[in-house]
């Protein structure tokens, strides 16, 4: 195999730097051909209106030609624009430079570089130092600021941690509102029989091929104001939205096999192109032992939840399922009841599109950034629902709930509110039928529970739908979306209904006219209903010293009959407890 040191002096020493030219008033296209890929071009239109001067990157296969048009794949800037927070920032660090006579390069690193060529905001800046690491430079800072009177928000230390696939220390701070991380340009050895690199300074061309992708891998140069591609692909890459390693994709994944999460994220967000060659080697058993072994999972679960909360979540993980990575991603416990077919991701994928989908024709307002991701983790792991596995002390466990608090590593609330909501599939398809027709409700084999056998047959629907809600609270829609999926009960994603691709328009009518009719029902936000009498006042008609489960079972019958009584008073409640008291112990 090409090692990653190998392979960098395979590459051609001299960058492309950012160097300007006079023109005069016309609109050109740069076309550059560059060494590593010469039978490729990157085109970059140009306009001026005045005599001015022009950035371009010298190379042996520059052509110039004018042309009122661009080829363009993807628009890109050709100058980054600073903000005025920004050009505080970088005024303060210069300062620091000039202060203590410091020969540093700053480099802005990686996705501010990229985003702001291509126009987008980026509040997330990495500076890359040559010659001092991120906390020596980061003092030095601290040290200028309280000579001018200023002093830095927050300073921080996070260490390396090269088991993890983290090989550099990183120094933030806090200036004008926006953390800074500082860490310097690196070069890694690797020893024949280690996977874990010695780590020195390097130069920037070492750390631009040691990036993930070449996108990625250009630097802003605060010094000089100039945009810098080592690579010399850089923004070939990013002008023709492709997805590609520095150096070759098989040893830059077993470097750090999170990358392959990353390309996958990159490729999605951005609706690029993955590498052929990368394809290859992010699906070949070397990187997804190296993925499954090596990186931590809390770092796979942040990978997994930026694809899920992103903006093109279903190709995020349709590539996760092409590259045969989602069992590596999704690992399971062993011993899951039942078993859990191999290719289940697969409708998985299919729950995830058609959730996706339904979600844009119902109306994106209608779920917020937190609705609408646990939605789309609900449709994903749907096929799971029902799969479990029995812990140490032999309790069973929902698969679910080992997927988000181990595989991924999330929050123990996703995993609770998903959970939720896959229980709560059952009730609603089964008041779906009479909610759709505003009938008597038509009650199947689930069970309610005791205290609804006292309710009015009349009053079951708004009752059953109120405590339903009232369980899963603000995730009512999303459950309600999800249950349309299912809809006829009993109903499973088959190949058919995928071909049909789950005739979504006539699941967006059921939506529809299942939320309206729950918001006629005045329960939309049933859940902030406040009961009308408490378990003092219940202890008192039970004629009861102490509490206990007769009482929680009498709230909820209280509770029954407020939701079936919406104009009732609490005077009212408590003489309809006293006689259902009564009679139950003439009864008995």
């Amino acid at each position: 195999m090409l090692s990653l040191n190998n392979a960098i002096k395979l590459k051609a020493k001299a960058p492309l730097l950012l160097h300007s030219f006079t023109l005069p008033t016309t609109k050109i296209t740069l076309v550059f051909r560059s060494v590593s890929t010469p039978l490729n071009e990157t085109a970059l239109s140009l306009n001026t209106t005045t005599p001015n001067t022009i950035p371009f990157f010298p190379s042996p296969f520059l052509s110039c030609r004018a042309a009122m048009t661009t080829a363009a794949c993807v628009q890109v800037k050709e100058q980054i624009e600073l903000t005025e927070t920004e050009k505080k920032i970088f005024d303060r660090l210069l300062n620091t430079l000039r202060h203590f006579n410091l020969q540093t390069q700053l480099r802005v690193a990686g996705g501010w570089v990229r985003d702001k060529l291509l126009g987008k905001e980026c509040y997330d800046i990495d500076i890359a130092l040559d010659n001092m690491l991120g906390s020596e430079f980061v003092d030095k800072v601290q040290e200028y600021l309280s000579t001018t009177g200023e002093v830095a928000q927050g300073l921080a230390v996070i260490p390396s941690n090269p088991e993890q696939s983290k090989h550099l220390e990183t120094a933030r701070m806090r200036l004008f509102d926006l953390w800074i991380d500082f860490v310097n340009l690196r070069c890694e050895d690797y020893s024949e029989n280690s996977r874990i690199p010695t780590m020195k300074f390097g130069t920037a061309e070492d750390d631009a091929y040691r990036r993930d992708l070449t996108i990625n891998s250009l630097f802003y140069n605060i010094n000089t104001n100039l945009v810098e591609d080592f690579t010399k692909r850089g923004l070939e890459d990013l002008k023709f939205g492709r997805i590609v390693t520095p150096l070759p994709p098989k040893a830059t994944f077993l470097d750090d096999p999170l990358r392959v999460l990353r390309a996958i994220r990159f490729g999605a967000r951005f609706d690029f192109t993955l590498d052929e060659e990368l394809k290859k080697a992010a699906a070949c058993d070397d990187v997804k032992t190296a993925l499954a072994a090596k990186i931590s999972r809390e770092r796979i679960g942040t990978e997994i939840d930026l694809m899920i909360s992103g903006n093109q979540p279903v190709k995020a993980i349709d590539y996760v399922c092409d590259l045969t990575l989602f069992w590596v991603v999704f690992s399971l416990p062993p011993k899951v009841e039942p078993a859990v077919s191999e290719e289940c991701y697969r409708l998985s994928a299919a729950y995830l599109d058609a959730s996706w989908k339904l979600i844009q024709l119902i109306g994106c307002s209608n779920f917020g950034d937190e609705q609408r991701r646990l939605c789309l983790y609900s449709a994903l792991f749907l096929p799971l629902r029902s799969a479990a596995y029995k812990d140490r002390k032999d309790k069973k466990i929902p698969v679910v709930n080992y997927i988000f608090r181990d595989s991924l590593k999330r929050k123990a609330s996703d995993a609770d509110t998903v959970m939720n909501i896959h229980k709560s599939l059952e009730k609603f398809l089964s008041l779906i039928p009479s909610l759709l027709s505003n009938e008597d409700i038509q009650l199947t084999e689930v069970d309610w529970g005791r205290e609804f056998d006292d309710v009015p047959f009349t009053s079951k629907l708004r009752v059953l739908t109120g405590f339903l809600l009232r369980e899963i609270k603000d995730f009512w829609r999303v459950a309600l979306l999800i249950s349309t999926l299912l809809y006829p009960t009993g109903t499973e994603c088959s190949q058919d209904i995928i071909d049909k691709h789950f005739q979504l328009d006539k699941r967006k009518n059921i939506f529809v006219s299942v939320d309206n009719a729950i918001v006629k029902l005045g329960l939309e936000e049933v859940w902030d209903l406040k009961p009308l009498v408490n378990g003092k006042d219940i202890m008192n008609v039970l004629q009861l010293k102490v509490g206990g489960p007769l009482v929680r079972e009498w709230q909820q019958k209280a509770l029954s009959w407020q939701l079936a009584h919406p104009s009732g008073t609490a005077e009212e409640c408590l003489d309809w407890m006293k006689e259902t008291h009564s009679k139950r112990i003439k009864m008995e």
